[in-house]
């Protein structure tokens, strides 16, 4: 009898512990993908074409050609509410104008790092909002050096001041695949992938810039919000 009374006993608790166990992992699942993690920051990765139109490859000598780069955006968003997102907004690139012809027997090669710093707004006003779009205003700089093997080469590393604004649209990718979306925010943090295409413009803060690298670009790349 006593044998029998145990074997109910030891039953019982394995009945318990299982019931334990199983409802700690439906609670943990729930908070993997229920919960999000906060929102703080933004980290873009872009590609573009520029022509620096008004920049003097020698004394007067203006070219109309094309150059590639990218850029490193960062942000950090301290407002997150109905009315859309307000981010404080940097970013550091590279741009290059590869084999310019100065001259008929020459050709130099320009080298860009732009620095950005400004604010941006989003209109974006629910959770998985499809199209996102947004605008962005703020200061550059630019440091330029140019090289030649050909006799155009200016020495040392000259700097650009100007100031920028930029208009774009945003594709939010997790409204396609929520359950990657989930899966990356509880696994990593990221809150949202975006598809981004955005025109920007940038003009130079005084008249008597000695370098003018005044441009327009138009940008394609990822963002992620995390």
């Amino acid at each position: 009898m006593r044998k029998i009374q145990s074997s109910k006993i030891v039953f019982a608790i394995w009945v318990f512990l299982s019931n334990l166990a199983l409802a700690a992992s439906v609670g943990k699942q729930h908070e993997t993908y229920v919960y999000e993690s906060p929102l703080k920051v933004g980290l873009d990765l872009q590609a573009y074409k520029v022509n620096y139109k008004n920049y003097n490859w020698a004394s007067l000598t203006k070219l109309d050609k094309d150059g590639y780069g990218f850029n490193l955006g960062l942000e950090w968003i301290p407002i997150v509410s109905v009315v859309g997102k307000v981010a404080l907004s940097g970013g550091i690139g590279y741009a290059s104008v590869v084999d310019a012809p100065v001259t008929s027997s020459s050709q130099a090669t320009l080298h860009v790092i732009p620095i950005y710093t400004g604010l941006t707004y989003r209109a974006d006003f629910f959770k998985n909002q499809v199209i996102v779009p947004f605008v962005s205003a703020g200061l550059d700089l630019g440091f330029s050096t140019q090289a030649s093997k050909t006799g155009s080469t200016q020495n040392g590393v000259r700097l650009y001041e100007g100031y920028s604004y930029s208009g774009g649209v945003e594709l939010c990718l997790n409204t396609f695949d929520p359950a990657s979306g989930r899966e990356l925010d509880s696994r990593v943090g990221i809150n949202g992938v975006y598809l981004v295409a955005l025109y920007t413009q940038s003009e130079p803060l005084s008249s008597s810039e000695t370098v003018d690298l005044s441009h327009k670009e138009f940008r394609l790349g990822l963002r992620f919000e995390i």
